[in-house]
C-alpha cells in the first residue's frame, strides 16, 4: 500500500513522523512518502504519488481539516489524522477539536482509552485506538552500560520540580525534560534528546520515573494526569529492559501488568520514600525489566498497531517478534516536498 504522512517535525532528525510511522510502516511492506505539512507539499504528494491513505499528525501549521478533507477528496485518497500521546519530542496533538476531525476526516486515531470511550457515544466507525508505542529497530544502536542511579522524564512544571528538590541528596540521578537547566539543583541535567540517545540513557539506568505530563499537556487535550495513558518513554525504557515507575491509573493496568512489569506510585509525595527502596532491590529491578521487555516487544510496537489498524485493507505477513526485534533493514531518509 502506498502512504503519504505529514505532520510536525518532517525535517527534524528525530522525527516521530519516522519513528512511530514511517518506519514501522516501511517495515510492514507499504511504500511510505513524508512531506512537509503545507497545502502546496501535501497536493503535490497526492499528485505524484497517488497514496491510498494520507496520515496527518494535526498540529500548528498543518492545513485545516478542511482542507485536507478537500484535497483528498479530489485525489480518493482516505485521509487519516493521527492524534498523539505524551511526548519527549515535538508537541501534542489538541483532542479538543475531535468532533470537528470525526466529521471531516475519514478516519481518527486516538492515544488513550478514556478519549476512545468518551467519543465512542457518537457511534461512529471512523474513530479508533492508536496507543503509544516503540519501534525496537530505533533503539538497536543504544550503548549498554553498567545499571547505576536513576532517570527522571518529565518537564520542570512546579510540582514536578518539588519532586525533584526532594531527590538531589541521592546520588546518580539524571532528569531529562524541559526547563530543567535553569534551576539550582545537584542533578544532572538533559534536554530531549533523539533516539537512540535515549536509549543509551536508559539502558543505563536502573529505573526511570515518568512524572505527570507537562501543564501544556494536559490544557491541550483536556486531561488530567490520572486520565491520560503511558508516555513513550515508558515503552522506549521496557524495549532496552529498563523498568519504568509510573503514576497509578487506569491505563497503567489496561498495558502493563502492576508491580510486575511496571512499578506504581499513587502521588508524587510517595516518591521520596519509594525510590530509595527501590535501588536497594537491584535483583527485583531486573525481574521486573525483563517482563516488561517482554510485555513490549510482545504487543507493544508500532508495527503491531499500524498492522491491527490497516488490516481490513491489507493481506499483511506475520512477522515474528524476534525478528521485529532484530530488524536492521535501512532507513529510508523522508522524502520532503517544499
Amino acid at each position: 500500500m502506498r502512504i503519504l504522512i505529514t505532520g510536525y517535525g518532517v525535517d527534524a532528525t528525530d522525527s516521530p513522523l519516522r519513528s512511530q510511522v514511517a518506519d514501522p510502516l516501511r517495515f510492514l511492506g507499504h511504500e511510505v512518502v513524508a512531506v512537509a505539512p503545507t497545502e502546496a507539499a501535501i497536493r503535490w504528494g497526492l499528485d505524484r504519488y497517488s497514496p491510498e491513505i494520507l496520515v496527518v499528525v494535526p498540529s500548528a501549521g498543518v492545513p485545516d481539516r478542511s482542507k485536507v478533507r478537500s484535497l483528498t477528496a479530489e485525489s480518493g485518497t482516505v485521509a487519516l489524522c493521527l492524534h498523539t500521546g505524551p511526548s519527549l519530542i515535538g508537541v501534542p496533538t489538541d483532542l479538543g477539536e475531535l468532533a470537528d476531525d470525526l466529521r471531516e476526516y475519514d478516519l481518527v486515531t486516538v492515544p488513550d482509552q478514556q478519549t476512545l470511550d468518551d467519543y465512542a457515544l457518537l457511534g461512529t466507525f471512523r474513530l479508533s485506538l492508536m496507543e503509544p508505542a516503540v519501534h525496537p529497530p530505533a533503539v538497536l544502536e543504544s550503548v549498554s552500560s553498567d545499571r547505576k542511579g536513576f532517570m527522571v522524564v518529565g518537564d520542570a512544571d512546579p510540582e514536578n520540580v518539588d519532586v525533584v528538590m526532594g531527590l538531589d541528596h541521592l546520588d546518580d540521578i539524571v532528569v531529562m525534560g524541559r526547563g530543567w537547566a535553569e534551576l539550582p539543583l545537584n542533578v544532572s541535567v538533559v534536554e530531549p534528546l533523539p533516539l537512540p540517545d535515549r536509549g543509551t540513557l536508559f539502558a543505563g539506568a536502573s529505573f526511570v520515573v515518568e512524572l505527570p505530563p507537562p501543564l501544556m499537556h494536559q490544557s491541550a487535550v483536556g486531561r488530567a494526569p490520572y486520565e491520560l495513558g503511558l508516555s513513550s518513554a515508558t515503552y522506549e525504557a521496557a524495549v532496552v529492559g529498563t523498568p519504568s515507575v509510573v503514576q497509578e491509573r487506569p491505563a497503567v493496568s489496561q498495558v502493563f501488568n502492576p508491580n510486575t512489569e511496571v512499578i506504581t506510585y499513587k502521588s508524587l509525595k510517595d516518591l521520596h520514600q519509594l525510590l530509595p527502596v527501590l535501588l536497594s532491590d537491584v535483583a527485583e529491578l531486573e525481574k521486573v525489566g525483563e517482563a516488561a521487555w517482554s510485555r513490549v516487544t510482545a504487543e507493544h510496537t508500532w508495527s503491531r498497531r499500524w498492522r491491527s489498524l490497516l488490516e481490513t485493507w491489507v493481506v499483511d505477513p506475520q512477522v515474528g517478534i524476534d525478528e521485529e526485534v532484530r530488524y536492521l533493514g535501512r532507513s529510508d531518509a523522508l522524502t520532503r516536498a517544499s
